[in-house]
């Protein structure tokens, strides 16, 4: 024969039946009941997140529970300080759970005077919706909070799993890009291979060392020294002018001409005939 679910709640409420001054009172037991029934043991009132190392484990609820409009229980589950807020507020009780180890929180809300119809009697009679609430309780309340580990919990698994790879995170940000990079590596945050011009990086990465750009300085260190060009001083970058195309020079091709030589005519449109005589007309 299966068990009874409902068992031990009779025996709870009439622990507290004397006690019970609201119908937020009946809920409060009742939680209480499905917290003991998932071996929590109650430690007394009160919000101390310390434990002393004496406390009487009970399962009845503790001597001045209802005191107050609000409700704060301290509760031992495998040893961890368990603690229980309730709220009254608009007709509504709040109810929030917390592990005092790491902070986590689980909450549940109950519509009082939806819930509590009777102020005695049977469960059926008192609580109509029990089971739903039953169910409630042990999702929200209790399973969120129990079935996530602890912070303490979590370091352990973390300390087995340490030679995993950081890479394997998915929610790592990737590190800056360093000097020095090998090439052909499938990490799109790398450096493109040393032996390529490092023109272009500094659009795509404005952090990136060594600078760049897309705009070549035909005046900078990287220009092409062995075919200086034409045009300006300092020369043009090699195919600024294409072979055997007509380029008119904007600038002396250098600061003077090379001694011992005849200068250039100056912006000639045509290359003059065999012996052409630049005098004839004088």
């Amino acid at each position: 024969m299966a068990s009874d679910p409902l068992f031990g709640w009779d025996l709870t409420f009439k622990t507290v039946e004397k006690d019970v001054k609201s119908k937020a009172d009946i809920v409060i037991a009742f939680l209480h009941w499905n917290l003991t029934k998932r071996g929590f043991r109650s430690i007394g009132v009160g919000d101390e997140r310390t434990l002393s190392g004496d406390e009487v484990k009970s399962e009845v609820l503790p001597t001045g529970w209802n005191d107050n409009e609000n409700y704060t229980l301290r509760y031992i589950l495998t040893d961890k300080l368990y603690i229980l807020h309730g709220l009254n507020t608009d007709g509504n009780l709040l109810v929030n759970l917390m592990r005092s180890e790491d902070l986590a929180v689980s909450n549940v809300c109950v519509k009082i005077d939806d819930t509590v119809k009777e102020m005695s009697g049977s469960v059926d009679k008192m609580l109509p919706g029990h089971k739903d609430l039953m169910y409630n309780i042990k999702r929200d309340l209790i399973d969120t909070l129990t079935d996530r580990p602890t912070t303490s919990a979590h370091t352990q698994t973390g300390d087995g799993s340490s030679n995993r790879r950081q890479s394997d995170d998915p929610l790592r940000v990737p590190p800056r890009p360093l000097p020095g990079a090998t090439p052909n590596t499938p990490d799109l945050w790398e450096l493109p291979p040393a032996n390529l011009p490092n023109i272009g990086r500094s659009d795509l990465d404005p952090f990136a060392p060594g600078g760049g750009g897309m705009i070549f300085n035909p005046f900078g260190p990287r220009r092409d020294i062995e075919n200086p060009g034409l045009g300006i001083p300092g020369g043009l970058p090699r195919g600024s002018v294409p072979p055997g195309a007509r380029f008119d020079p904007f600038g002396p091709p250098g600061v003077g001409p090379r001694p011992g030589r005849r200068p250039p005519p100056p912006d000639a449109d045509h290359f003059p005939p065999p012996d052409f005589n630049d005098n004839m007309f004088l």
